[in-house]
């Protein structure tokens, strides 16, 4: 399986890459979603035993895709940050690693997600409800009245069989209108597309399932 795919979306080419990110090349523009940065933090003032490297992981993650594709604009679709307070409990050299991120393209659109609302004014981001560009809105949650859309927020994901081998993986979800993508974050669940809120999403265009495997991508028709 390659570690990228190439789709056609509402007119576009763009690439879906193994390593959670999507990129337009026409525009230059990356696109991820869902980091939930500081999630094991949050998790750990409840008494979960979580080790509190899930940010580092995923900003070296995203680091890497950016220095991979060099985009001139980067999309982070919602829930950037766990919690209001994710800000607060980031350490400094993360706080540095997130702007270096952002000040390595020329515009870094932050979209808010429901998680990111009343984040803490002292991080001094600025979020927007959403991006549109080429007839493509970029959302963290579907809205009705706008389409086609790329949103986050469902984190889906699919445990199925290929060739006889079990796989377990996040998924990219297409259809005609809608692309939804994976959750970028290390420490973030999923929600199996077999759920019915996938067929509701999809209507009477079923979502396709983008299933990523380690460092491969393979499209997939969904498994009853």
């Amino acid at each position: 399986m390659p570690s990228s795919l190439e789709v056609d979306f509402a007119g576009q080419r763009l690439v879906l890459d193994a390593a959670l990110g999507l990129y337009w090349s026409a525009r230059r523009m990356l696109v991820v979603s869902d980091l939930h940065l500081e999630k094991a933090s949050f998790l750990t003032q409840f008494g979960s035993p979580l080790a509190p490297y899930d940010t580092l992981d995923t900003l070296n993650r995203l680091e890497a895709l950016v220095s991979k594709y060099r985009p001139q604009s980067l999309v982070m679709l919602g829930d950037s940050f766990h919690d209001r307070h994710a800000w607060e409990r980031l350490e400094t050299t993360a706080r540095q690693q997130f702007k270096a991120i952002c000040g390595a393209v020329d515009t870094c659109h932050l979209v808010e997600g429901n998680h990111d609302i009343g984040l803490l004014s002292e991080s001094g981001l600025t979020f927007t409800d959403s991006v549109t560009l080429d007839g493509l809105t970029f959302r963290h949650e579907p809205d009705s009245h706008a389409a086609p859309q790329i949103i986050g927020h469902f984190h889906p994901k699919l445990r199925t069989s290929l060739q006889g081998h079990r796989l377990t993986g996040k998924c990219f979800a297409i259809n005609q209108n809608l692309l939804i993508m994976p959750a970028f974050g290390s420490f973030t669940g999923g929600l199996d597309m077999r759920d019915p809120v996938f067929a509701e999403l999809g209507a009477d265009d079923p979502l396709r399932p983008y299933i990523i495997h380690g460092r491969t991508i393979a499209a997939l028709d969904l498994p009853s």
